[in-house]
């Protein structure tokens, strides 16, 4: 019997305890999505580079830089510790612009291959987020006291945003096309090549600061992707429990103990999160 095709995701995106080390902050009227940090290589190329700088990207809550949420010392990646001066951010998805990379399942990446051709499919994503005092980033601290008040913070992971999967470029196809008309190609002239047939956005992703990545990369329509004003929670702490909410059912989260990384949607749980989402006024 054939299961039915994927119409939907739910990916975790964004700072968490293992990358990053902690959760992005939230305030009463704002929140920010702090993009995980990747090691920063040495052969990059430096002007592309600046724009995933933390530095470089704007805040949401304020006329500021990520930069002032991130420690002065060092930040944790994949568990491991890595000096703040030699870590870029893996600023994906890029709800600015409407674009997001990543590799097939197939390969080890997270998404289907049926979204090559997909009608009416949608990624959604989520984050943590944490509540640090009014005034805790009125100067940079180290990660040591960060990562101690984010343990102690009300806390806990929550829908932040959606794409429709509009357009699915592969860059290893075009890659396989190149190949059976010539031998002389570089992964750059792949970009080049994807760049031609898509546009500039397929560049706006980290990936293409890499050397050899050849990613699979979702447009979405200006129109059909959002950062969401509210975040919906999927799970929060309350004093040292963890707790599921109104909305973590619909989204298929049903234990408390969910870390919520990949979850795949068929087309009928797909249109409840959806009716969902439109009776939030989100969609």
């Amino acid at each position: 019997m054939t299961s039915p095709s994927i119409k939907g995701l739910l990916l975790r995106v964004f700072f968490e305890s293992a990358d990053g080390g902690y959760y992005s902050p939230t305030f009463d009227s704002c929140y920010e999505v702090l993009p995980v940090p990747e090691p920063l290589r040495s052969d990059v190329d430096n002007e592309v580079v600046q724009e995933f700088l933390y530095s470089s990207i704007p805040c949401r809550c304020g006329d500021c830089s990520l930069s002032k949420y991130i420690p002065h010392d060092y930040v944790l990646i994949d568990g491991s510790s890595h000096h703040v001066s030699n870590v870029v951010a893996h600023w994906d998805p890029r709800f600015d612009e409407g674009v997001y990379a990543n590799y097939w399942r197939t390969i080890g990446g997270r998404l289907p291959r049926n979204f090559r051709r997909c009608d009416d499919c949608y990624i959604i994503f989520a984050a943590g987020l944490a509540k640090y005092p009014p005034k805790f980033f009125g100067e940079r601290k180290g990660f040591t006291e960060l990562r101690k008040k984010f343990l102690s913070s009300d806390r806990g992971i929550y829908v932040i945003g959606y794409m429709k999967v509009d357009e699915v470029v592969d860059l290893a196809e075009i890659s396989a096309e190149m190949s059976s008309v010539s031998t002389k190609y570089s992964v750059k002239d792949v970009w080049e090549e994807a760049t031609s047939r898509y546009g500039h956005r397929v560049k706006r992703v980290p990936h293409y600061i890499r050397h050899v990545d050849l990613p699979v990369i979702v447009l979405s329509d200006r129109g059909n992707y959002e950062l969401l004003e509210n975040p919906l929670p999927l799970i929060e702490w309350v004093g040292d429990h963890k707790v599921l909410s109104d909305y973590s059912y619909t989204f298929g989260v049903k234990t408390s103990n969910d870390r919520i990384k990949c979850k795949a949607y068929t087309q009928e749980e797909l249109e409840e999160i959806l009716r969902t989402l439109e009776r939030e006024g989100v969609l």
